[in-house]
């Protein structure tokens, strides 16, 4: 008798047992699935949060979601313009084929400069956004850096676009576009307009063709 409650004790605690692993398991597979929806959120308005609900790919920005999107020429494919900076304002400088030094209003990490490697192209963006403020961010000293990118045929700015943009508190209207980067857009090009924007035909498979997504800052 002592041995058959001995037993049934043994069987109500395993099947306490299984029934608590059995929630425990359900448990995480919802927080999984939790967390991953809101990855999924958080991919998705990092991509596309210039889109508006009603399918316009133009909107009116401010400094805070303009830092974010010249984040995105070092994170990914992106080409950032300023349409309309005034001429003092310029982003960088880079020698052309006269060995002299132009004003670029642009980023293009993939055609615009002859960086290399993540961390140079990182420490690029960071020299055009804060200048010589790279250093509270950046803890390199601005002249090295300065230097460094001189010799590769750029020439940074002590103000970096950042403070530019902050002091003259400008609003800018950014527009997306969208083009295949074998059939790079020639100068005149419409590149605030969705879709794909292509300037000629290029020696390339479609299916091979690289999608390059470009913002369009114009002050208002």
């Amino acid at each position: 008798m002592e041995n058959a409650a001995d037993a049934l004790h043994m069987a109500a605690s395993v099947m306490i047992f299984v029934l608590a692993l059995t929630i425990a398991i359900n448990s995480f597979g919802q927080v999984r699935q939790v967390s991953q929806a809101v990855l999924d959120y958080n991919d998705r308005e990092y991509d596309y949060s210039y889109v508006e609900n009603n399918g316009s790919t133009e909107r009116i920005v401010s400094l805070e979601s303009i830092i974010p999107s010249i984040y995105k020429a070092y994170r990914e494919n992106y080409k950032i313009v300023f349409s309309n900076l005034p001429e003092d304002d310029y982003l960088y400088e880079m020698r052309n084929d006269d060995g002299e030094f132009e004003k670029i209003y642009q980023i293009d990490l993939e055609t615009g400069t002859s960086l290399s490697g993540d961390e140079q192209k990182l420490k690029f963006i960071m020299a055009v956004l804060y200048g010589e403020g790279i250093e509270d961010y950046y803890g390199e000293n601005f002249q090295t850096i300065y230097d460094e990118f001189e010799d590769l045929g750029v020439r940074l700015k002590r103000d970096g676009i950042y403070d530019i943009i902050k002091e003259n508190r400008w609003k800018f209207k950014e527009n997306i576009g969208v083009y295949y980067q074998e059939e790079a857009p020639e100068e005149g090009d419409d590149m605030t307009t969705p879709g794909i924007t292509t300037s000629g035909e290029a020696d390339v498979p479609e299916a091979n063709l690289t999608e390059k997504r470009v913002i369009t800052y114009t002050i208002i």
